[in-house]
């Protein structure tokens, strides 16, 4: 070989090495965003269906191809209305690329959503079964096949805060009240920190319940009254036992006997707290240690006594998005390393906090004819745990980000100044004016400093006279006298009588200070009278047919039995309007 041939043979393997040497540096990079993509497989599937372990193995290289194509199908099956052959579709894209988790999310995205709405909102029960279904492949399969996947359960946790929490969906008061329905058979009502102490405590398999004599022979009586509730299976038996007692009506009479045979006895006792413990083991996919972490982090705090601290309400979404989205920062977040989706999933917790402050307590009401109706109302109870949440962001944020956080901090002052105005109307004064007095020490100097130096109660009224000035003028002050005294009679209807006092004394005290001001201002004509402002409020209360009939028809036989002057003042101003409409027509109090 000619030296030239050489040293050209020796340039190129000199090159060969450069470039092999460059490229194994950049291969921390590519590994690493691999991992954060989730296309690494650090561990075998354990556990896995044999056609899961096929699929993985089989097809090698193709998978990717197949999976494009089965996807491209069952996106225009989900345009045609096949919705079980995507269903079908979906399960087999998933078996075919278990460890990439955006087609997990992408496809619990596609029940939940896509194939959801395109189902009439009078069926609700279909729609209600395929956001169920985009729970359920997260929940039951996508998670256990990537724990370490953030964005599982950020989109877990999304689907109950957004789908089933939020109004955006014609049919989101159906999920919610079904949702509560679930959670009351298994948390019982009201939901305490003692329930959730036995649950804990319950024993993980049917042989523990079963040696116990009266358990065992409980559980016998119970599987020889009814053929469905012979159940081999634990999670089976302990389902068949809670619609039993859910609905008697589906079993033979002689199942429902064994429990009234059995009521108040150990053994029905401790049956009945495995069953419950099992269903939401095994079925929900709920730690309840972790359950009561989120309770004593996050749980509803007494406004008389703080060192009161009771569950979270589980009958609400939003508690259900705020475990999954704190079970994700637990098994996958990275503290050295805050991404975007660690950081979406933080602010989850955060926002359901804040919906459960506004939306928490979850009423429901029978219709008489139909699914019960569900209302949701402020729980004043989560303030405290809100606000912590509040001061943890803020420091959260400072931290990660450098500085200070000016909307943050802005918007924990704009919380603080509308909660004492909640509190204040509601009638808890004492709680509004220790929120008042944080204004003071934490808003009063500084870039959000605001004048907090007026007493509660001038403040409180400066903020009416400001909202009254910034309004038209005496439609709108009636309007809020208005609405205040519907509020409480909606809370009195419901029997959450402190509550709608506070209502009715706030109502009371925006009549007087605009009374006041005009009466400081001639020429004014003022507001009608009180007592007519209210009959207005109570009628149109009643004649609202959102509110269930047998709501309406409990308001009325309260204040007739408990409430005798105010009947007797509402009665009056219906005979006056009587009288001056058309032919005097009269007739009793609606």
């Amino acid at each position: 070989m000619r030296w030239r041939d050489r040293i050209i043979v020796g340039v190129g393997l000199l090159g060969g090495l450069v470039l092999l040497f460059t490229a194994s540096g950049l291969m921390g990079g590519i590994h690493q965003a691999r991992e954060e993509m989730g296309l690494v497989v650090n561990a075998p599937l354990e556990n896995a269906p044999p056609s899961l372990a096929f699929a993985t193995v089989a097809m090698g290289a193709f998978r990717g191809l197949v999976v494009d194509v089965l996807w491209m199908r069952a996106d225009r099956l989900k345009e045609e209305g096949l919705f079980f052959d995507a269903r079908q579709l979906a399960d087999w894209i998933t078996i075919l690329q278990p460890r990439f988790a955006a087609v997990w999310d992408f496809q619990a995205w596609n029940m939940a959503y896509n194939i959801s709405v395109a189902v009439p909102a009078e069926q609700w029960e279909e729609r209600w079964r395929w956001v169920r279904n985009g729970i359920e492949i997260l929940r039951d399969r996508g998670i256990p096949t990537n724990p370490k996947s953030i964005l599982l359960y950020r989109s877990l946790a999304w689907i109950f805060q957004h789908k089933m929490g939020d109004v955006a969906d014609d049919c989101h008061r159906h999920y919610k009240r079904e949702l509560a329905l679930d959670m009351r058979r298994l948390l019982g009502n009201p939901e305490t920190n003692e329930t959730f102490e036995r649950l804990a405590a319950a024993p993980k398999d049917l042989e523990t319940v079963l040696a116990d004599p009266q358990a065992a022979e409980f559980v016998q009586a119970l599987r020889s009254a009814d053929p469905l509730l012979d159940q081999k299976d634990p999670l089976e038996l302990a389902r068949k036992y809670l619609g039993l007692r859910a609905e008697p009506r589906r079993f033979r009479p002689e199942a429902f006997a064994v429990i009234d045979k059995y009521r108040g006895t150990n053994g029905l006792e401790a049956f009945d707290v495995f069953a419950r413990a099992t269903v939401l083991r095994q079925e929900w996919k709920y730690e309840i240690p972790f359950m009561q972490e989120m309770n004593r982090r996050y749980g509803r705090v007494s406004i008389d006594d703080p060192n009161d601290r009771q569950p979270l309400n589980w009958e609400h979404p939003d508690a259900h998005a705020i475990y999954w989205a704190e079970l994700g920062l637990k098994r996958a977040g990275n503290p050295d390393r805050y991404s975007i989706d660690e950081k979406n999933t933080d602010r989850i917790v955060f926002h359901s906090l804040q919906s459960l402050y506004r939306t928490g307590d979850v009423v429901i009401y029978p219709t008489g004819q139909g699914p019960a109706t569900v209302l949701t109302l402020p729980d004043l109870q989560m303030f405290d745990s809100c606000n912590e949440a509040w001061k943890n962001r803020i420091e959260k944020y400072e931290s990660f980000e450098g500085g200070n956080p000016k909307a943050v901090r802005g918007g924990h002052r704009n919380f603080l100044e509308n909660a004492v105005h909640s509190f204040y109307r509601a009638g808890y004064r004492r709680k509004a004016a220790r929120i008042y007095a944080q204004l003071r020490r934490e808003f009063s100097e500084g870039e959000h400093r605001k004048d907090f130096s007026m007493p509660l109660v001038e403040y409180v009224r400066a903020r009416i006279r400001h909202e009254q000035e910034s309004s038209i003028g005496d439609k709108d002050a009636t309007e809020q006298v208005l609405l205040s005294l519907r509020t409480a009679f909606f809370y009195y209807a419901i029997r959450k009588d402190d509550t709608a006092a506070g209502y009715e004394r706030w109502a009371e005290e925006i009549y007087q200070v605009y009374q006041k001001r005009g009466q400081e201002e001639p020429g004014r004509v003022g507001l009608p009278p009180l007592a007519f402002i209210k009959y207005q409020a109570y009628r149109q209360f009643m004649e609202d047919r959102f509110f269930p009939e047998e709501l309406r028809r409990n308001l009325l036989s309260r204040i007739q039995i408990e409430r005798p002057d105010l009947y007797k003042q509402i009665e009056e101003q219906r005979r006056k309007e009587a009288e001056q409409a058309p032919g005097g027509v009269s007739g009793a109090v609606r």
